[in-house]
């Protein structure tokens, strides 16, 4: 039985398309991120205006925490919104790349006697004559569906929900 090995995390890294799907991804995540800033900032306001030392009757606080509370209902309407479209376009992004590079890698195959083609993260152990990610590397090279793959700055990386500023002013 021939058996190969390839780490599917190193392909879909350095796969075009994919690459391509998670920029969409961040294009998704920022345009929430609009959604959410005029939220976020007169949530801001209140909040500054309630801190700010100024007496307000009882009924300007009362109109201020009702207005808050609506706010933070739109807020957690919109990032459950996010939730939902990041989670299904993932969800699309990773099958949609699996097919494309399995049948890549099917079609690697052919000719060469293999009988299996396994994925790295299940393998214990594996001598490097089994190992084909290289190869299927060169095969989207010739494609033009390659491009190195860098490791985002983590600093600008944010959730959607870290944008919404959560306070209580009773």
């Amino acid at each position: 039985m021939e058996i190969r090995v390839v780490d599917f995390d190193v392909l879909t890294k350095n796969y075009t398309k994919y690459q391509d799907g998670m920029n969409n991804l961040t294009l998704v995540r920022e345009s929430f991120v609009r959604k959410m800033d005029p939220i976020k900032e007169e949530m801001e306001f209140i909040v500054k205006a309630a801190n700010s030392g100024l007496v307000v009757d009882p009924k300007t606080q009362q109109e201020q925490n009702v207005k808050f509370a609506e706010l933070q209902d739109n807020a957690m309407a919109i990032d459950n919104e996010y939730k939902v479209a990041i989670r299904a376009e993932q969800d699309n992004l990773n099958k949609k790349t699996y097919e494309e590079l399995s049948t890549i890698i099917t079609e690697w195959t052919e000719g060469k006697g293999i009988d299996l083609v396994m994925g790295k993260m299940e393998v214990v152990w594996a001598s490097n004559q089994v190992e084909i990610t290289d190869s299927i590397l060169d095969i989207l090279k010739e494609r033009g569906e390659y491009s190195e793959h860098k490791e985002p700055k983590t600093e600008n990386v944010e959730n959607v929900e870290n944008n919404v500023v959560v306070e209580d002013l009773r």
